[in-house]
């Protein structure tokens, strides 16, 4: 699990402690692998949140006796403090969850994350790429052409990125509502919502690297050409070859590929693609469905038909910023009863796209 951005621990113990009960729910829920214990430690999780939420109350003390069944109460549950008690507790156990669901091998590549305070933008620097045009002059001759480099500067601003939910009181005093659950959910659709605008990002910084840059189809002509004219645009950097694995596998599967007399199927049936292609790294990126489609037609974001080649260590075209290092929650008066808490989680994001790097496209 990755992040985006790190979460300051509390000097109170105890916010410490749900925050981190949160964060160990989250992982087992995100690795697939929930511990033999999960109900119990869940269950654990929401008597300690419940305790902090009335801390401060005059239902403290009575907490002490009657643990959650004190938000039987509808005075209990619609008290301003039990709600901004709640707020802050949901704000910080979201914060630590939200960052850490993101594709790395994109971020690695293709996008590259910033923080800024609030209020503040990001300010980035693209040098030119350009090189010095050597020339030849007579003798006695003091100096050449002056050849000056310009740079350029770009900003990019954080926008609210918000998601409206609701969790259940009567579960949540059953001590059953799947607190990890619910916040990795928070977390993997602003990480999805991230990647979807990262990926349309890249696909329209493509339109900027020019025709030079992109090849329809594969040979090992096409492929070795793109490779060396990506490397000597960067300054002679390796370059990698970023697709889906779906994507991938035609590079595997070119008709002229036998000719290398390199025996394919062992690797392709471990990994559906072979690793490495004229001297390029293949690399897989995972997939993540449109939110929206899950239940439908299962939209999934990275087209198959196209792939990546970019310098191991260029400027990314994709620039991920994040305002403050933390998720603001706050309740939600329209979207509560007696039933349930609306709450209102914000995030704010800005994603741009810079190309400073020049990066080859393989259209499929």
């Amino acid at each position: 699990m990755r992040k985006y951005f790190d979460y300051t621990r509390s000097d109170n113990e105890q916010f410490n402690a749900l925050v981190d009960g949160a964060l160990d729910l989250a992982r087992s829920k995100f690795e697939g692998n929930p511990a033999p214990d999960y109900k119990q430690k869940n269950a654990d999780l929401i008597y300690a949140m419940g305790k902090k939420i009335v801390e401060g109350t005059r239902y403290e003390a009575e907490y002490e006796n009657k643990g959650l069944e004190v938000f039987k109460s509808p005075n209990a549950r619609n008290n301003s403090t039990i709600r901004d008690n709640f707020n802050a507790v949901l704000a910080q156990v979201i914060t630590v969850i939200v960052p850490e669901v993101v594709n790395e091998t994109f971020e690695a590549y293709i996008a590259e994350t910033h923080q800024v305070g609030y209020g503040e933008t990001a300010r980035f620097k693209i040098e030119s790429n350009d090189l010095f045009k050597v020339n030849e002059k007579a003798e006695g001759v003091r100096k050449g052409v002056d050849q000056p480099m310009y740079d350029d500067e770009f900003t990019v601003h954080a926008k609210p990125l918000t998601i409206d939910a609701h969790i259940d009181w009567y579960p949540f005093m059953a001590q059953i509502f799947d607190m990890g659950n619910f916040a990795l959910k928070i977390g993997r659709s602003y990480a999805a919502y991230i990647f979807l605008k990262a990926i349309k990002g890249m696909t329209a910084a493509t339109t900027e690297f020019g025709p030079a840059y992109a090849t329809n189809g594969i040979t090992p002509e096409l492929f070795g050409t793109l490779r060396e004219r990506v490397s000597a645009a960067n300054g002679g950097m390796n370059v990698v070859a970023i697709g889906t694995a779906v994507a991938l596998s035609n590079v595997s599967l070119v008709g002229t590929y036998g000719e290398f007399g390199v025996e394919i199927g062992e690797e392709m049936n471990k990994i559906g693609y072979i690793n490495t292609y004229l001297g390029v790294p293949m690399l897989a990126l995972k997939n993540v469905l449109i939110p929206g489609t899950t239940n439908g037609d299962a939209t999934l974001a990275l087209k198959d038909n196209i792939i990546y080649m970019v310098p191991v260590a260029g400027d990314r075209p994709v620039k991920i910023l994040f305002e403050g290092n933390e998720v603001t929650v706050s309740y939600n008066p329209d979207d509560s009863s007696d039933r349930r808490y609306g709450i209102s989680v914000e995030l704010r994001v800005g994603v741009s796209a810079i190309c400073g790097a020049k990066y080859g496209v393989i259209n499929l």
